[in-house]
């Protein structure tokens, strides 16, 4: 049986997006401040995650030393340069998230020892933007706010039962959060952009969508609440139904944090 081994690496970069094939105008269209010919950078952190069993002498999947060996020595090509110009990797390909993930990838598999898989890397751009990679497709995720107030309500339920099901919560006068939700989408990465969605055009949409939900009174202004509770894991639901109008089989998961320890998955197998 396998364990998986997970361990969180850093590296600063700059980077520009451009199109050498396409207009200014073009290139601005699509990537906006990102053409910036002098670049611009972050501070990228990256969780590699290495599948294996367990060794019956060292009791390690791998030893922890040997990981950061391998890891960092692909990292010092990234850190503290500007990924256009001064790595051979992006000449031909635009460094994108989706893009460096999967060049990072190519780097580190290679090297690890014998017995010992790599089973994902996740690459974070800033906090709310990140992109996954398990040797297939890529996973692009954005995380996103609105504010709303609510009261736990079950129609079916007595006022009695209302109460002691939900306690605070079914307060007449309703409470709210600031609710964060995080999109995940799940496609091949176009090889023109190196994007897998183009992130203006991702905000929007979930924007408009979280428009109708975001400063309302959900059981009040919401229509999908009106016949069940406005718990989370509903919410959560019906946020689903309305992005995979939208995106279709490239929405791959939603996680809503109510509040920083309420935490709901959909699908939760995702």
């Amino acid at each position: 049986m396998e364990v998986l081994t997970t361990r969180k690496f850093s590296f600063s970069a700059s980077h520009r997006y451009w199109n050498p094939e396409w207009s200014v105008e073009r290139n601005q269209a699509v990537f906006g401040k990102c053409t910036n010919e002098y670049g611009h950078g972050h501070n990228y952190t990256l969780y590699v995650s290495v599948a294996g069993p367990v060794d019956p002498v060292t009791g390690m999947v791998i030893n922890i030393t040997d990981l950061k060996r391998i890891v960092g020595g692909v990292l010092e090509e990234f850190d503290h340069r500007h990924l256009n110009l001064d790595t051979p990797y992006f000449r031909e390909r635009i460094p994108t998230t989706e893009n460096i993930v999967q060049v990072l990838w190519g780097l580190i598999a290679p090297q690890l020892p014998s017995g010992v898989r790599l089973h994902r890397l996740r690459l974070y751009e800033t906090d709310d933007l990140y992109a996954d990679y398990t040797g297939g497709y890529v996973t692009f995720s954005r995380r996103y706010e609105f504010s709303a107030a609510h009261r736990l309500h079950a129609p079916a339920l007595s006022d009695e039962a209302n109460r002691a099901v939900y306690g605070k919560c079914n307060n007449p006068n309703g409470h709210g959060h600031n609710y964060r939700l995080e999109v995940s989408l799940l496609g091949p990465v176009d090889p023109v952009t190196g994007m897998l969605i183009d992130l203006v055009q991702m905000d929007q949409q979930v924007g408009a969508v979280l428009d109708t939900f975001d400063h309302k009174h959900l059981d009040h202004q919401v229509p999908e609440f009106t016949t069940q509770p406005s718990t989370a894991e509903n919410i959560v639901v019906v946020l689903w139904q309305r992005l995979q109008s939208i995106f279709g089989a490239q929405l791959h998961h939603l996680r809503l944090w109510e509040t920083p320890n309420n935490v709901f998955d959909y699908p939760a197998d995702a």
